[in-house]
Parts: C-alpha cells; sequence; structure tokens
C-alpha cells in the first residue's frame, strides 16, 4: 500500500525526467490515500493522508474499481 506515498514522493521527479510532460511548478498536488487503505499503514499516516482531514475531498473508500468488478467475477 505504499504505492501513493512513493507515487507522490518521485512525481515531480519523473515528470522533470519526461520529454513529453511538464507539470506547472505552481501545481499543489495532495496526496491522499482512501479510507480502506490508510489504516494499512503507520498510524503517522492517517492524519497526513486520510481524506477526512482533506479540506475538499470526498469521502470515499478507494474501491471503486473492485467494486465495479465484483459482478464479472
Amino acid at each position: 500500500y505504499d504505492v501513493d506515498c512513493q507515487y507522490h514522493k518521485y512525481l515531480r521527479d519523473c515528470v522533470s525526467d519526461s520529454p513529453f510532460l511538464e507539470l506547472d511548478q505552481a501545481l499543489e498536488i495532495m496526496p491522499g490515500i482512501g479510507l480502506w487503505h490508510v489504516h494499512g499503514h503507520q498510524d503517522s499516516c492517517y492524519v497526513r493522508y486520510a481524506s477526512n482531514f482533506i479540506t475538499g475531498a470526498a469521502r470515499i473508500d478507494s474501491e471503486i474499481m473492485e467494486t465495479l468488478w465484483a459482478p464479472l467475477n
């Protein structure tokens, strides 16, 4: 479950290394972890990344793909 943590940590480096991508330096990217998954992280991650504490974020569990795939199984 550390994908988002690592993704956010290195996103700007990866984009700057790409000849095809660019990010506006003024763009603020706020990382978040879905409520279902945030509990699998360290306790300190909860207040930093749970959508409950991100202004303007919806309260989701980040399980939408699993929900959509369930009828196909």
